[in-house]
């Protein structure tokens, strides 16, 4: 079942992306790419090492995706090569199903040039058209300035900070919680 249009956008290094929602088919690139891109993100709260879904559990995840009505995984990809994604969670629990969380990820090369502003946008828009959702969240490292700045600009608001949420390597980072309402 399709759910998201998809679209070519054009990006600040004039490259075209193709952003598309996930298939079952994308189970090995998109891994492939989660499996690059974690450890070489400061502010992903995941090691490496912790990355153990199997083949079928991938594909069992991306499936949750398709059947969820309140929820939606999309991939970019350029060159037939998944290069970031985003997934908006929606909620099992019935009392919080008008909710949705956001978790988003891109290759390191593929940073700071529009792909995240772009990503972040079209899950937003599909967020405005579900008739389900209502509120849709996100949590960010407060060391996270370039993260937080696009969240603020797509017009998410600060709900609270939790201090010493995250701890890696011996040391404790803030974690930002902010919502926008889609309805």
């Amino acid at each position: 079942m399709n759910k998201f249009k998809p679209k070519k956008v054009e990006l600040k290094n004039g490259k075209i992306v193709l952003i598309r929602q996930a298939t079952i088919l994308d189970a090995e690139n998109l891994l492939n790419c989660i499996k690059q891109y974690v450890p070489q993100s400061d502010y992903i709260p995941k090691y490496e090492h912790e990355i153990t879904l199997t083949m079928k559990q991938e594909e069992d995840w991306i499936s949750s995706f398709i059947t969820n009505d309140n929820s939606l995984l999309l991939v970019a990809e350029f060159d037939n090569l998944i290069i970031g994604n985003i997934d908006l969670t929606g909620s099992r629990r019935e009392i919080m199903a008008h909710t949705a969380v956001i978790g988003m990820g891109m290759l390191e090369e593929w940073q700071n040039i529009g792909l995240g502003t772009m990503l972040l946008s079209s899950i937003i828009d599909w967020a405005k058209q579900n008739p389900i959702l209502e509120l849709i969240w996100l949590q960010v490292y407060t060391v996270n300035v370039l993260g937080m700045n696009l969240y603020h600009k797509m017009g998410f608001q600060e709900n609270g900070v939790l201090k010493n949420f995250f701890k890696q390597d011996g040391s404790y980072f803030d974690n930002l919680t902010m919502s926008m309402s889609v309805k």
